[in-house]
């Protein structure tokens, strides 16, 4: 995906351009939310299958080093995927939604006072699949919203993630990956889906105490 390099891009900028010392670290604990941009690693998807998605969670930071530090989190993760279709007879707008519970335990590094970077792996429990469809055929529309058997997709999902924040005390600016090590759907769903697995971009904001 286009928008990974990128984000990856800004990791190793950050890194090289952030001057200073850590500090040593003290406990502290967050809140955040914002916007995910989710997909799913299936052929011929790319960066305009995204769907639009939200998070919210909360975090705990215990220092275990002057520079070092151990999050874990529990957050609400609304994921999935989008599909476009068009043709000269008709157009198909698709999206998946997967919502999860999500706990990643990260390990944070503190490149400088105000920037950190985490790293770490996660478990999710699914809570939720739906999805939405439009269907267009000449002046024709029709919509279609569902509730998904949950039995199609695995009920656990694990895998990575990774992230940066930029702190603007107590309020905090961040940037995330997620790579789903797991395939999503149960073998009854596998002929749709395959062995794709969860991707996602987080930019979210949050506030420190």
């Amino acid at each position: 995906m286009k928008m990974k390099a990128l984000f990856i891009a800004i990791i190793v900028a950050a890194t090289l351009l952030t001057g200073g010392t850590a500090e040593a670290q003290e406990k502290k604990f967050g809140v955040k939310g914002g916007l995910n941009l989710s997909n799913l690693s299936m052929e011929d998807n790319d960066d305009s299958n995204l769907r639009t998605g939200f998070h919210v969670g909360v975090w705990a930071g215990f220092p275990i080093a002057t520079n070092l530090s151990i999050q874990p989190e529990l957050q609400y993760s609304s994921d999935g995927t989008h599909w476009l279709q068009e043709t000269s007879e008709y157009s198909a707008d698709a999206s998946l939604k997967l919502d999860y519970i999500e706990l990643p335990v990260n390990l944070v590094y503190h490149l400088a006072k105000d920037v950190d970077f985490h790293l770490g792996p996660y478990v999710a429990f699914l809570a939720n699949a739906s999805s939405e469809a439009t269907l267009k055929t000449g002046s024709s529309s029709l919509n279609l919203i569902s509730d998904l058997d949950k039995d199609n997709f695995k009920s656990t999902d694990f895998g990575l993630q990774a992230g940066m924040r930029f702190h603007l005390n107590p309020i905090y600016i961040g940037f995330g990956y997620k790579l789903g090590l797991t395939e999503v759907a149960n073998d009854n769903a596998q002929n749709y889906f395959g062995d794709a697995a969860n991707r996602s971009i987080r930019l979210s904001v949050g506030f420190t105490f």
